[in-house]
């Protein structure tokens, strides 16, 4: 709790009593990172490393045939750019009242999600949910399939997805994506890093796989430079990026 205090202090004192808070909701914090990620030339999505095209205030479309990327089975979600939690909302959502109980507990939920309710009423779960330094576009299906599912080893190489190294399947009894391996991983580390650390996330893979990934793979200058800018303009910052003040 005292880690969540911390976040969200960090995140009311960052902006003056009149300036907005840039990533005050969701569709703010898609924004704001769709803006960022125009800014550093960097318009590519996480798992396929496909470059997209923005058409909309957050959204996009995907250029799979420059990346190989083919549809599973929904083909508009497919193109579509949607922003994914690297540590799903679930995973520090689920041990709060108002994603178990809702309504039980808050009237003003009645017939809301888990994920709707805490955002209504908890503003330590808001502050996680929006926190753009676990947001990074995706494919809308790839998104979707990913889902609120760890990150694991799937045996084989069962592709559905075409040329985008990203595999979904069962390994030791439960279900997990299979991200590829290289930089991805350093970048999905180093969100799962922050989380524990400044929500106290579980994020569902032993840590020293996580600390492994992010050693073997350092971030590259995109990823410095969207962390720079994240932090300059919400405070929020990763360290695991940009190192100790």
């Amino acid at each position: 709790m005292r880690a969540i205090f911390i976040a969200a202090v960090c995140l009311l004192t960052a902006f003056p009593a009149t300036a907005e808070n840039p990533v005050s909701s969701f569709s703010k914090a898609k924004a704001f990172l769709a803006d960022l990620h125009e800014e550093i030339g960097h318009l590519n999505t996480i798992y396929c490393g496909c470059p997209y095209e923005r058409t909309t205030t957050s959204g996009g479309d995907v250029t799979r045939e420059a990346c190989g990327l083919e549809t599973r089975s929904n083909d508009t979600r497919s193109d579509r750019v949607e922003w994914e939690h690297v540590v799903p909302a679930s995973w520090y959502g689920n041990t709060r009242a108002c994603w178990t109980l809702k309504d039980k507990v808050y009237p003003e939920c009645a017939g809301k999600s888990g994920r709707d309710c805490c955002n209504t009423v908890n503003a330590s779960f808001q502050v996680a949910h929006n926190d753009p330094n676990n947001l990074f576009p995706s494919s809308g299906e790839v998104n979707g399939d990913r889902s609120n599912h760890p990150y694991g080893t799937v045996p084989g190489e069962d592709r559905e997805y075409g040329s985008c190294d990203f595999e979904m399947g069962e390994a030791s009894g439960r279900k997990v994506a299979e991200p590829g391996d290289g930089n991805l991983r350093g970048t999905l580390a180093r969100a799962m890093l922050y989380m524990a650390e400044v929500y106290g996330a579980d994020v569902r893979l032993p840590m020293e796989t996580v600390w492994e990934w992010h050693t073997l793979h350092p971030p590259e200058s995109w990823e410095i430079e969207r962390a720079r800018l994240i932090a300059e303009r919400t405070g929020f910052r990763n360290r695991w990026i940009l190192g100790n003040e």
